[in-house]
């Protein structure tokens, strides 16, 4: 078995929360990578719970992860380890620009025709991300997973449950924002995913956003539509 080194002295990437310091501390302590369903047994929650802590300590630069083929079609599952990598310095304060999207989404708020604005803003978008972010598909299963895929890497955290025709987001780069502004963050969010879902192509589009369809832990759904 292969033991990984602690790091005592790093500065800190994210704010832990009791169960991501957990979940380090599990990965950390197993000595291997770890699935989903392995860390979330090692302290006793939900796999939803803590695919949702995971991917924030990935974004964090805590952990990492890596896919786990079983050589069957379809997607592949992960497992996470602790990050062994050189850590770059620590993040700029990001506190003024929190307050400056809050200034902006208080005034969109109440300004005519929010919803519909905020809507075209998230599809702007995604004219800023990577070439790679999104991936076109052909057919309506390979492009649900292309944008499930496109959502992971944005840091929504997203799970497919049984149901075909939704995406369950358990993570928001902008919760506490959207707690405040939900109409404008939501909304935002909402022409991300359309125009998401129309470069992916694959006959799929989007019907509706439901925010905050649970506290906790966070779940937000995107309805899925499949054209015939």
């Amino acid at each position: 078995m292969i033991t990984m080194k602690r790091r005592e002295s790093a500065p800190a990437r994210t704010r832990r929360t009791g169960r991501r310091a957990l979940l380090l501390a599990a990965l950390h302590d197993a000595g291997r990578p770890l699935t989903v369903e392995e860390a979330a047994r090692a302290i006793g929650i939900a796999e939803s719970t803590a695919r949702f802590h995971l991917s924030l300590l990935v974004s964090a630069g805590e952990a990492e992860r890596t896919p786990v083929r079983s050589g069957s079609a379809g997607r592949p599952s992960w497992q996470y380890s602790e990050f062994a990598g050189p850590r770059a310095a620590d993040p700029p304060d990001t506190a003024p620009y929190q307050e400056l999207a809050r200034v902006l989404a208080a005034q969109l708020d109440e300004a005519t025709g929010a919803a519909e604005a905020a809507r075209e803003a998230g599809r702007r978008w995604t004219e800023a991300l990577p070439t790679d972010a999104v991936r076109p598909a052909a057919t309506p299963a390979a492009a649900i997973g292309a944008l499930v895929d496109a959502f992971d890497r944005l840091g929504f955290a997203p799970d497919r449950p049984s149901r075909p025709d939704e995406i369950v987001l358990h993570a928001c780069p902008f919760e506490s924002l959207a707690r405040e502004h939900r109409a404008v963050v939501c909304g935002v969010h909402l022409g991300l995913a359309e125009r998401l879902a129309a470069s992916i192509g694959g006959g799929i589009a989007i019907d509706g956003l439901d925010p905050f369809r649970s506290e906790q832990p966070m779940a937000c759904a995107v309805r899925v539509r499949v054209s015939a």
